[in-house]
């Protein structure tokens, strides 16, 4: 039996058919994703084409017939499908043995056998000696046996059409009687599931749901005529569809982008062998938001987004509702300086040579000097999450032992109104606790400046003292995106995130200007706050 999943579009059900007590209905699917599906067609010998009886019809595609000399298929699909549905009814496989393609890149001779058809392979003793047995284990795999049996179902087009011109039933070995087996030796996708999975793949949807959602349509995973490993297969298919040509695939869907989108702005670095190694890319949208929220940014970088194994570094922004937003996007070979310096002017023309006001990064290096470099009147932040998970290393079990002194070493970072008491309850601190040689809290009041809260009083850093809106969309990457997909699948997921970035905003703008919030007292600033200040602002007041 055949199983078609079908989407109706206007009545929001999923249904489960028989192809045969369907066809309207994969016909309707087939309409929806651009694929037509055919009712198959064959003629038995003494049959006028075209006549016959529509119960007699039914019965044949249910139960198939064993194929006849004689008999013909209207192409060489249906004539393997409706051998393989009665090799399935009888318990065992098929396979092509052989065919002979005509200039239509169609078979004119085409020979189906049982999996069990031919001698068994043996290594000759020349192959032993010349590759011996490897001393590291290697992957096992499952094969069929070969017992020479003789079952077939030879084909021949004649005049357009496929005739069985010989047929044997006769095995040599035993058949599966099971009917619930059968099904493994006859695994395969449907082409119009194949085109539903490929949307759950483009959702980075892993294998196991799409599994156990293709259960559900079916009613049971032993009704699934395929198995997880089978699409885990279509999906590395689906991911090695750009191998050769990623690149030109990434610069096509630029063009396209570009098109929609007068202000899509891209650059890309090659090296010395035309290679890439750096890309940066921001869309109008999100370079007109930056016009009006270009007071602070996080930036960091994170791994494990494309196949190439190339650091991917967002940058993020915060819109007035309190939103995270991107603000472009970059690939780069390493995490040098150089590249750093290349991603940040690149950030700076797409910009309209707009600096920053604030930025924040975790302790890296390279990062530091390029802000130097490109965004020479930003006021650099390290983030204090990072700072503090480093120092736990290097004085956590010392701190651990000596619980007072960590009690004043947090009110000394967190009350600090300014720098003249930071430093003056730091020197209070050491003295007191006698910790003053302690070279690992030396390093940390040397770096002080760059993430003690204190020194960033002037500045604006809204809601933030870590890289936490950067590691955020990181998170929400790791979600879209699968280790090894290609720049091309990377970027239409960014694209995906983006729309919903889009989406967000608009949800808040709408709740700020339909909607009147709670107020906690008669107090008229309150009022007239929650008229200046979007929703969340207000509410984080």
């Amino acid at each position: 039996m055949t199983v078609v999943f079908c989407y109706i579009p206007g009545d929001g059900s999923h249904h489960v058919h028989n192809v045969s007590d369907s066809i309207d209905t994969a016909h309707r699917y087939g309409q929806a994703t651009g694929d037509t599906i055919e009712e198959p067609t064959y003629i038995t010998p003494g049959s006028d084409e075209g006549g016959g009886n529509d119960d007699d019809e039914d019965a044949a595609h249910s139960t198939p017939h064993a194929p006849t000399h004689g008999m013909r298929f209207e192409s060489f699909k249906y004539a393997k499908e409706h051998y393989r549905a009665y090799a399935e009814r009888k318990g065992f496989g098929i396979r092509i043995d052989w065919g002979h393609f005509a200039n239509d890149a169609e078979y004119d001779r085409v020979n189906i056998v049982c999996t069990c058809a031919g001698k068994p392979h043996k290594k000759k003793e020349a192959e032993i000696s010349q590759n011996p047995k490897s001393v590291v284990p290697t992957r096992k795999y499952n094969t069929h046996p070969r017992t020479g049996c003789k079952a077939r179902m030879y084909l021949k087009r004649k005049d357009a059409w496929y005739h069985v011109e010989d047929f044997d039933d006769e095995h040599n070995h035993p058949l599966i009687l099971k009917p619930s087996l059968t099904r493994f030796s006859h695994r395969g996708i449907p082409p119009e599931e194949q085109v539903f999975l490929r949307m759950l793949h483009a959702c980075n949807i892993p294998t196991s749901r799409q599994m156990q959602l293709m259960a559900q349509f079916y009613g049971g995973l032993s009704e699934v005529p395929y198995i997880a490993k089978d699409v885990s297969n279509l999906r590395a298919k689906f991911r090695n569809e750009h191998n050769h040509h990623d690149m030109q695939d990434t610069l096509e869907y630029f063009a396209k982008i570009h098109n929609d989108d007068p202000d899509f702005f891209v650059k890309i670095s090659l090296d010395e062998e035309c290679r890439v190694q750096s890309i940066f890319w921001v869309d109008g949208a999100a370079r007109r938001a930056y016009k009006s929220f270009s007071d602070c940014i996080s930036f960091d970088t994170t791994y494990l987004t494309n196949r190439y194994k190339m650091p991917c570094a967002p940058f993020i922004g915060i819109n007035n509702h309190g939103l995270s937003i991107q603000l472009g996007c970059g690939f780069v070979r390493n995490e040098l300086k150089n590249s750093f310096v290349w991603l940040f002017k690149m950030f700076l023309e797409a910009m309209g040579g707009v600096q920053p006001k604030s930025i924040i990064t975790d302790q890296d290096t390279a990062m530091k000097e390029a802000i130097k470099v490109v965004f020479t009147d930003a006021i650099h932040r390290n983030c204090r999450w990072h700072v503090m998970q480093n120092a736990t290393e290097r004085i956590g079990p010392f701190m651990g032992k000596n619980p007072e002194l960590l009690a004043a070493f947090n009110a000394c970072v967190n009350n600090s109104l300014t720098l003249e008491e930071f430093e003056k309850n730091w020197m209070d601190m050491i003295n007191l606790y006698g910790v003053k040689d302690n070279i690992d809290l030396f390093s940390i009041w040397k770096e002080r400046k760059c993430w003690v809260p204190a020194y960033f009083m002037h500045a604006f850093f809204p809601f933030l003292q870590t890289t936490a809106r950067s590691e955020g969309f990181n998170a929400v990457l790791k979600r879209y995106i699968n280790p090894k997909n290609s720049i091309f699948d990377f970027l239409k997921q960014y694209m995906a995130i983006q729309d919903k970035i889009n989406n967000a905003e608009e949800k808040a703008e709408a709740e700020t200007a339909l909607t009147d919030p709670p107020f906690w007292s008669r107090n008229p600033m309150e009022r007239k706050m929650a008229k200046l200040y979007t929703r969340n602002i207000f509410y984080k007041f």
